[in-house]
Formats: C-alpha cells, structure tokens, sequence
C-alpha cells in the first residue's frame, strides 16, 4: 500500500506540564475546555447523571456546565438521600416561566 507521506501518530503519550506561552496556554486551554464540555454532557446524558462543572481559566474567569441546573445538583450534594426525580424536572420546568419573566422585564426597561 503506497505511503501518502503523512504520518499518523495516533494516540502517544505527552508530558504533563505547565504550557510556558501564555497565548498557547490559552488556545490549549479553550480547546480541552470545549472537549469537557461535550463529555460531561455526554455522561449526563448517557447515565442520566446530575453533573456539576466548574473551572478557573488562567485569566481567572469561570467556566461551567451543570445538568440539569445548579439549585438541583447542589441539593443532591447537601443531601445525597434526596431522591434522583425530586431534583431533576422541576428546573427544566421553570425554566420558561423565568426567561419570559426577565424577557418582560427586559422589555419593560427598554421601553421606559
């Protein structure tokens, strides 16, 4: 089979260490971050899990991902003997009530 000269280096070990360039740390940073995302997600999804995420970048600015919401997961974290179902549709379900409300709102504002 003839060679088109690219060389696939699959999956190889990498040092694990601090990314000196602070612009290349950032670039790695919102990569992997993007990739986290999508797995905790996935794992949510999947295994139908309460997930809470969070992360610092290096200028300090918090990144999350919760599923199904915030209020949910820390209850169960408080209180892992709560029930799953107690915690997992009631913030899916007030969700449109309280974006309409800060909708109106907004509104409300801009028109005064």
């Amino acid at each position: 089979m003839a060679s088109s000269g690219k060389k696939n280096w699959g999956r190889r070990k990498i040092e694990i260490k601090i990314i000196e360039n602070e612009d290349d740390r950032l670039i790695s940073f919102s990569k992997r971050c993007t990739i986290i995302y999508k797995k905790t997600s996935k794992l949510s999804t999947l295994f139908g899990g309460e997930i809470l995420f969070i992360i610092f970048s290096p200028t300090s600015k918090p990144y999350s991902f919760c599923h199904p919401s915030i209020e949910s997961v820390v209850k169960r974290f408080w209180n892992p003997n709560q029930p799953h179902n107690e915690t997992t549709h009631a913030p899916i379900e007030a969700y449109p009530k309280a974006r309409i409300n800060l909708l109106v709102r907004d509104f409300n504002e801009l028109h005064d």
